[in-house]
C-alpha cells in the first residue's frame, strides 16, 4: 500500500508539474507577442505577388513618367521598422519577416496644386506599403525639400546622393515637402491605378519587368 501511494504522489505531482510548465510556456509566448511591439505579421500573397516594377508613361511629357519599384526586404534592415509583414524562410532555411518595399520615382506634379510657367521638380525615394481591404496597397512616401531635383531621375540611381553626384542639381522653385499616402488600387498583378485625392485624373501602372 505504501509503494502504491509513494506512486500515485509521483503522479500526481508530476501532473502539476506539466500544468505549471504549460502556464509559463503560455507566459513566455504572451511576452513575445508584446516584444514585438508595433510590428503587425501578416500572410498576405498578394504583396508577395506586386514585387517588380510598374510605370506611369505620360505620353504628353515623357520626361513626367512615374516609376514604382516594390521589393521585398528583411524587416531588420529598416531602422525603427512599424508596418504589415509576413514570415517566409531565408536560404539559410530561418524564418524571418519581410516586407514590401521599394522606390518611388517620381515628380511634384503629382503632390503640388497647378504651377504655372516653371518645370517641376523631381525625386527618387524609398516607399512602405501597407495592404488595405478591397484589393488596395497604400504606399507611404516622404521626401524633404532638399530632396527635390531639377532633372529626372532614373534606375540605376536610388538617391539624392547619387543624383547629386551624377551632375543633376536642388531644385529650387519653392520649399516643398512630401510626406503623402498614395492609394494604389490592384487591378492585377501587372496593373496597379493610382488614386488621386487632387481632383486630377487617375494614372495607371503597368509591370514592365
Amino acid at each position: 500500500m505504501k509503494k502504491n501511494g509513494i506512486v500515485f504522489c509521483f503522479l500526481f505531482l508530476s501532473l502539476i508539474g506539466c500544468k505549471e510548465q504549460k502556464k509559463e510556456q503560455k507566459v513566455e509566448q504572451k511576452a513575445e507577442t508584446s516584444v514585438e511591439g508595433k510590428v503587425s505579421v501578416v500572410q498576405n500573397d498578394s504583396l508577395d505577388n506586386l514585387i517588380g516594377k510598374y510605370e506611369y508613361k505620360n505620353t504628353d511629357t515623357p520626361d513626367e513618367s512615374l516609376l514604382l519599384i516594390f521589393k521585398k526586404v528583411d524587416i531588420k534592415t529598416i531602422p525603427n521598422f512599424e508596418g504589415y509583414s509576413w514570415q517566409e524562410k531565408n536560404e539559410k532555411g530561418e524564418n524571418i519577416d519581410v516586407t514590401l518595399s521599394g522606390i518611388f520615382y517620381g515628380n511634384t506634379d503629382l503632390f503640388g496644386e497647378a504651377r504655372e510657367g516653371y518645370k517641376p521638380g523631381f525625386f527618387v525615394g524609398t516607399i512602405q506599403s501597407e495592404p488595405l481591404e478591397n484589393n488596395v496597397v497604400k504606399v507611404n512616401i516622404n521626401i524633404a525639400s532638399s530632396d527635390i531635383l531639377e532633372k529626372p531621375i532614373y534606375p540605376p540611381i536610388q538617391s539624392t546622393q547619387e543624383a547629386l553626384k551624377s551632375g543633376n542639381k536642388k531644385w529650387e522653385v519653392t520649399e516643398l515637402e512630401i510626406n503623402r499616402e498614395l492609394i494604389f488600387e490592384i487591378k492585377s498583378s501587372n496593373k496597379l491605378v493610382l488614386k488621386s485625392d487632387l481632383g486630377s485624373d487617375d494614372k495607371i501602372f503597368k509591370k514592365i519587368k
